[in-house]
């Protein structure tokens, strides 16, 4: 398992992992929010946690590093 997905709760890293997939499938913040029923600003954060976990510079480089790493 990644040392970070170790450091966080269950429950956050699965939030994570939803909202990284979703956003790697080319939803918008807000089409992810609808679907997590949450709301547009609790997603941004996720997006900025996994970003900064990942080392990427935005959303599309999460995406590529998540798929190379096999983590969605």
């Amino acid at each position: 398992m990644i040392f970070w997905m170790r450091r966080i709760s269950s429950t956050r890293r699965a939030a994570e992992l939803f909202v990284l997939r979703l956003a790697a499938d080319g939803l918008t913040n807000k089409e992810i929010a609808r679907d997590m029923n949450a709301n547009e600003v609790t997603v941004k954060m996720h997006m900025r946690s996994i970003c900064k976990k990942l080392g990427a510079r935005n959303r599309a480089h999460a995406a590529m590093i998540s798929r190379e790493r096999a983590l969605i």
